[in-house]
């Protein structure tokens, strides 16, 4: 959990408290993500094919999204003082 907690701090610090740029850094890890995930789909099986486990990696990555945006609250609360 505190890896999470340090990801989604390190990640709003980056975006310096702006959570359309910390959402659209997360939209691009998720982008990045599929097409390596294709890229081993193809390899090991020949062509990608369309499975359950699409629908968890895009919530989890919607989730992250959101704790973004959490994150860049508590980067701008804290700035604020």
């Amino acid at each position: 959990m505190n890896y999470l907690y340090r990801s989604g701090q390190y990640l709003a610090t980056a975006s310096q408290g702006n959570p359309v740029t910390s959402t659209a850094t997360v939209m691009l890890f998720y982008c990045i993500f599929v097409v390596i995930e294709a890229t081993v789909e193809s390899l090991l099986f020949g062509e990608r094919f369309e499975h359950w486990l699409d629908v968890i990696f895009q919530i989890m990555f919607m989730a992250y999204s959101a704790y973004s945006v959490y994150a860049c609250a508590l980067f701008n609360s804290i700035k604020d003082r």
